[in-house]
């Protein structure tokens, strides 16, 4: 296989030689996609603040499976057939926001915001 495909947000999107085999899907979400609603702080997967939604096959009942991960420790070349969901592909301004966006906010849920995106696609599901 020389391509690895994967959705980001419902967008198809492919690597190859392209990328680094240790670039990691936190990198690419920011740095290839412009999307930078998820965050970055300790790039050891302790501070939850690069959280995002990933379904992706499961091997032992072979349908799928969805689950957090904190994007700073996987690599992007690692995600074949994935489908990854960052806060942008939850909800905002214009497509409504998700439940637990909303109830964040509406009850004061956050201090400076920062990892508040990690929470909320820690939670969301």
């Amino acid at each position: 296989m020389d391509r690895i495909t994967f959705k980001v947000n419902g967008e198809l999107c492919s690597v190859s030689s392209e990328v680094d085999s240790d670039t990691t899907v936190l990198e690419y979400v920011r740095d290839t996609l412009k999307l930078h609603g998820t965050k970055f702080m300790c790039k050891e997967g302790g501070c939850g603040s690069c959280v995002v939604s990933a379904t992706m096959p499961d091997p032992y009942t072979g349908g799928r499976r969805v689950v957090s991960i904190n994007s700073c420790l996987v690599s992007i070349t690692s995600c074949q057939d994935w489908e990854i969901k960052t806060i942008e592909g939850l909800g905002d301004r214009r497509t409504g926001y998700h439940p637990v966006q909303r109830a964040l906010a509406e009850h004061s849920g956050t201090q400076c915001g920062y990892c508040s995106p990690g929470w909320v696609m820690s939670m969301y599901r």
